[in-house]
């Protein structure tokens, strides 16, 4: 995957509220609220905030709107994979935000996909059958990626071709309004998200969080949630994924 779970953890540690699917979980008895609301989930063991949204997917996003939520002003960072659709439904000429992208190599992401899917059940997309193959299977048969983000980015639809205008547009839409992070270079890249959202560094609190995060071994490996073995360039798989 693309290091999106490692951030996240990096925000919850140092207290900002995050709107994303643990605000709507039952558990915390938030789902149903009428107007947005900031609680924390684990008091008294984490900083970690939530708002009672969920803007991972388009009804989750529709309600954020409906309900207000960058107008509330309780939101310091919103998690989402659809990033135009958020933006056009959520912002205005009155309350803009920033986009954060943490980026990783194409093949390195897919191959993190094939190895996270045989085992999260708790995703739509779980494919427990994976277990079966291997890389290069997945590479020649199962892989629909179909340079995805590049369409994305593009505003094509998810059955539209891709072309290399498309990925001029894209790149150029990155250019223009990301603030870009690297998953090889991720503390930097978190260095460079701090600046833009105002988070000091130099907080004892903060610190520590960062530390934990990328200094301390056990708490970096703790933190990669989806460890797996790597995909050699130049091999069978990774020639195959890269012509995809």
């Amino acid at each position: 995957k693309s290091g999106g779970t490692t951030v996240r953890s990096v925000y919850e540690c140092v207290g900002r509220t995050i709107a994303n699917r643990a605000g709507v979980d039952p558990r915390y008895g938030h789902q149903n609220e009428e107007e947005v609301i900031a609680f924390q989930p684990w008091p008294g063991v984490s900083r970690a905030s939530y708002v009672n949204v969920d803007t991972t997917n388009k009804p989750g996003l529709n309600r954020a709107k409906n309900m207000g939520l960058v107008h509330s002003g309780l939101v310091d960072m919103i998690i989402t994979s659809d990033i135009t659709y958020a933006v056009e439904n959520l912002f205005d000429e009155s309350h803009k935000g920033r986009v954060l992208g943490l980026f990783r190599h194409p093949i390195d992401r897919l191959v993190s996909i094939f190895f996270y899917l045989q085992k999260a059940s708790w995703e739509q997309q779980y494919r427990p059958q994976w277990k079966r193959i291997d890389v290069l299977e997945f590479a020649k048969k199962r892989n629909t990626d179909n340079n995805y983000m590049v369409k994305k980015l593009a505003g094509l639809g998810v059955n539209d071709t891709a072309t290399e205008e498309d990925l001029r547009v894209a790149m150029g839409t990155i250019n223009k309004r990301f603030i870009v992070g690297l998953m090889d270079q991720m503390e930097e890249s978190v260095h460079r998200f701090n600046i833009v959202m105002g988070i000091n560094e130099s907080d004892e609190d903060n610190q520590q969080c960062m530390n934990h995060f990328f200094h301390d071994s056990l708490g970096a490996k703790k933190h990669n949630s989806n460890s797996h073995p790597e995909v050699a360039e130049g091999s069978p798989a990774w020639n195959v994924l890269a012509k995809a």
